[in-house]
């Protein structure tokens, strides 16, 4: 096992991430090429991971001033991590650690989802490293029906859920394509003034670029729920095998008696299960309605030394 800094082809990252056992999109060569020509400005080198020729990993990290960081922007990621060829994780790690201990590197390693293989073989292999358990990042299980779903909650919930869905009788939900990318901005400029700020040029850059590629690759779940020509809600999600990812939410406020969240979430949620989905991953953030749709709590992980 050997590994060298490069410039990663788009070709090896692909073939790595189609065979990973963590595929999220997050992880995808799209997403670190997005992230690196919108907000990162840079043509970063990675640590990819080789065994007789053939590549076996990537870890998309930077060292800088000698610390080991994944190569990422906390505005916009919510979970990273090594990519491997199924059965390499091991060696993969092995390799690193001996790396970071010869070179008496400093680590700080942001965010982890908690079952990420480096956790555990970090804690064993590297003495003084420590670990934190750090944002929350709620996850539901799916049922087969969207009736079992409804009957998981408990009843206040069910209740509420049931009354607001049922009050925006006449809302649709529509699937929306990258060119309509504006009604995302525009709804979560006008939701929030906290996402406001945060899209800023070089974010709604990296938006179209994700929204873009990701479309191309089937990973975009982009709806849009409608009250006759209105949309009064939009949902910006990531899909990949079983699990969605719901990475952000706008709404208009002046179809605030409607719910336009919860509604817009709910239709989503029973769109999820219809289509055999078993997994709604909210990602980081323990906003209250991530509980109120009956997700469990989980914590995303970091890794210091």
């Amino acid at each position: 096992m050997r590994f060298e800094k490069t410039s990663c082809c788009s070709t090896i990252w692909r073939e790595l991430f189609i065979n990973s056992p963590n595929s999220s999109p997050f992880l995808s060569y799209e997403w670190f090429y997005a992230l690196c020509n919108n907000l990162l400005n840079t043509d970063p080198e990675v640590m990819v991971f080789q065994q007789n020729d053939k590549p076996v990993g990537i870890f998309p990290a930077i060292i800088e001033n000698g610390t080991l960081k994944f190569l990422g922007n906390e505005r916009v990621t919510d979970i990273v991590d090594i990519i491997y060829a199924p059965g390499y994780e091991r060696q993969i790690i092995e390799e690193l650690a001996c790396f970071i201990i010869s070179r008496d590197l400093r680590i700080d390693l942001f965010p982890l989802e908690g079952d990420s293989p480096l956790i555990e073989c970090f804690l064993e292999l590297i003495p003084d490293v420590m670990i934190e358990q750090t944002d929350l990042c709620p996850l539901l299980s799916l049922p087969g029906s969207w009736e079992d779903y409804l009957n998981n909650l408990n009843g206040k919930l069910r209740h509420e859920l049931r009354r607001k869905l049922r009050k925006a009788n006449g809302v649709e939900m529509r699937s929306m394509e990258p060119e309509h990318i504006s009604i995302l901005f525009e709804l979560m400029s006008n939701s929030d003034k906290n996402k406001k700020r945060f899209l800023t040029s070089d974010v709604r850059e990296f938006f179209r670029a994700i929204t873009n590629s990701f479309f191309s690759n089937r990973w975009l779940r982009f709806h849009a729920t409608f009250l006759d020509t209105q949309p009064i809600g939009a949902i910006f999600s990531f899909q990949n095998k079983k699990r969605i990812y719901l990475y952000n939410t706008g709404f208009n406020p002046e179809f605030y008696y409607l719910s336009p969240g919860i509604v817009t979430i709910g239709l989503d949620i029973k769109s999820a299960i219809n289509e055999g989905k078993r997994y709604y991953d909210f990602l980081r953030g323990g906003e209250t309605y991530k509980f109120r749709f009956g997700a469990e709590k989980r914590y995303t992980v970091r890794l210091t030394r």
